[in-house]
């Protein structure tokens, strides 16, 4: 297949990625809201602290195989079977521990209530173990539209769930049955939608090919979740349940935009640039315009989203939540780094670099401990700002270290973004004028948001011209993935 015709099923499949990624994350975000005005920072505080025990473990349920099977052009059904059969004894596994240590837990929080939460809510992870090859399978033919129908089903079902227990006094329970159901329906949807099923083999040798890949990622995953779930672990011990609530949902708002687009791009990219392991110029070329693209919609989002953070939480799930507004605002810089970190380590999989995935994540861990240790005496919003300054720190050295597989060092990477960052930076400080002659939440939502497409739009037509005509391109784009196929 010639490059070109590679690059439109590259750019459709972002296409179909993110409409039907979209589509969902709003139906998400709607059933949030709701039920975040009728539950308290308190009940999210409760769930969030489970949050480690369950992320660490799906990840381990998973065992780097996902992505060993998506890297992998010559994958044969041995391998997947076997996969297959691993992640389900995995996640079996995983969770009788959980339900063992979950008096444990709750009595190192000193919340009683968390031993039959974390027994619900750890049955998430072998429902997901079992989908791992299913969505490893079609993410690799650019297959998102299997996808977006299972988790539509699931999101939708486990949304009417949510919403009836949270406005029926269910409290942190209505949260575990949200994840929980949504699990559930996506599960059985996926089963009936997908044709591939597992065969009766099971082959040690082909494990070992896989698992000396996603290994690696096994261990560099775990060391970054670690990371991130350690500072909701501190949080919880070393503040208040309201506290981590306030936390987890700012980090929710903010991550919605930026963790979901960069994830959206992701899904189709790197299994199209896997197959440009050998073209370093082609490969330099196409990971150049994932950066300009990501950040052409992921600045401006979170700029807008840090200037508008008080009145747009307060009018969305209430004024209980404004001390999650102010930690937004820093929390939205903070993900403004995601998509460039993501995008560094994403290089280092497409050449099979795992041992400097790892030392990389590691010296990351390092940066990021360092400094939770040194702003948590200072409070919540100091923890925010030293997640800032870590993760700008990191992208730094990711950036260094990863980019010159390429030919895309650290300057060149921030030759790419310097002009998106100061048109949103413009945009946003417009944006946040508002609030200043303005009077009511929702009248400076909206006028925000007017003023930030007007000015962001404009500013970008006259000064980013390539930009523009690449995502007008892009978003023309979605009817090409079917021409592909046919």
């Amino acid at each position: 297949m010639a490059h070109t015709d590679k690059y439109k099923i590259l750019r459709a499949g972002i296409s179909w990625s993110a409409f039907e990624r979209f589509a969902v994350q709003g139906m998400q975000f709607v059933v949030f809201v709701f039920m975040a005005r009728a539950l308290s920072p308190t009940d999210y505080g409760l769930v969030g602290m489970l949050a480690f025990f369950i992320v660490i473990s799906q990840l381990i349920a998973e065992g780097g195989l996902s992505q060993a099977i998506i890297r992998k052009l010559d994958r044969d059904e041995a391998e997947l079977s076997t996969s297959f059969y691993v992640n389900i004894a995995s996640g079996a596994i995983l969770y009788l521990l959980l339900f063992a240590i979950a008096p444990l837990v709750a009595g190192f929080y000193g919340e009683p209530r968390l031993t039959g939460l974390l027994r619900v809510m750890a049955l998430c992870i072998p429902i997901q173990s079992s989908l791992v090859v299913h969505r490893a399978v079609l993410t690799s033919r650019l297959d998102f539209k299997t996808q977006a129908k299972s988790t539509f089903v699931g999101t939708l079902t486990s949304g009417f769930a949510g919403i009836y227990m949270a406005y029926n006094g269910y409290g942190a329970w209505s949260i575990v049955c949200l994840q929980l159901t949504n699990q559930v329906f996506t599960a059985i949807t996926l089963w009936l939608v997908t044709q591939w099923r597992p065969k009766l083999l099971f082959s040690a040798y082909a494990f070992r090919r896989l698992y000396g890949f996603g290994s690696k990622l096994l261990m560099s995953k775990v060391v970054d979740c670690l990371y991130n779930s350690f500072y909701v672990l501190a949080i919880g011990k070393v503040f208040s349940a309201y506290a981590l609530g306030c936390y987890t949902n700012a980090r929710q708002l903010g991550s919605m935009a930026s963790e979901n687009l960069t994830r959206i791009v992701n899904r189709a990219a790197f299994p199209m640039f896997c197959g440009y392991q050998d073209d370093t110029r082609k490969l330099c070329g196409m990971v150049s315009e994932y950066i300009r693209l990501s950040m052409f919609f992921i600045a401006p989002l979170m700029l807008g989203i840090a200037a508008l953070a008080v009145p747009l939480t307060t009018a969305l799930i209430g004024h209980q939540w404004l001390y999650t507004a102010r930690l937004l605002r820093i929390l939205c810089l903070y993900f403004l780094f995601f998509p460039l970190n993501s995008i560094n380590f994403m290089i280092l999989e497409i050449y099979g670099k795992g041992g400097l995935y790892l030392k990389l994540q590691v010296a990351n861990v390092a940066v990021g401990l360092s400094l939770l240790a040194v702003t948590i005496p200072f409070g919540l919003s100091a923890v925010c700002v030293g997640l800032l300054g870590g993760t700008a720190l990191n992208f730094t050295i990711n950036a260094h270290l990863s980019g010159r597989h390429i030919g895309l060092d650290l300057l060149r990477q921030c030759r790419l973004i310097l002009p998106t960052l100061i048109i949103a930076a413009l945009m946003a400080t417009a944006a946040f004028s508002v609030q200043l002659v303005a009077v009511g939440e929702w009248i400076q939502v909206g006028l925000g948001i007017a003023i930030c497409l007007l000015t962001y739009g404009g500013l970008s037509m006259i000064f980013q011209t390539r930009v523009c005509v690449s995502v007008f391109n892009l978003l023309k784009s979605r009817q090409s993935l079917r021409d592909a196929r046919s």
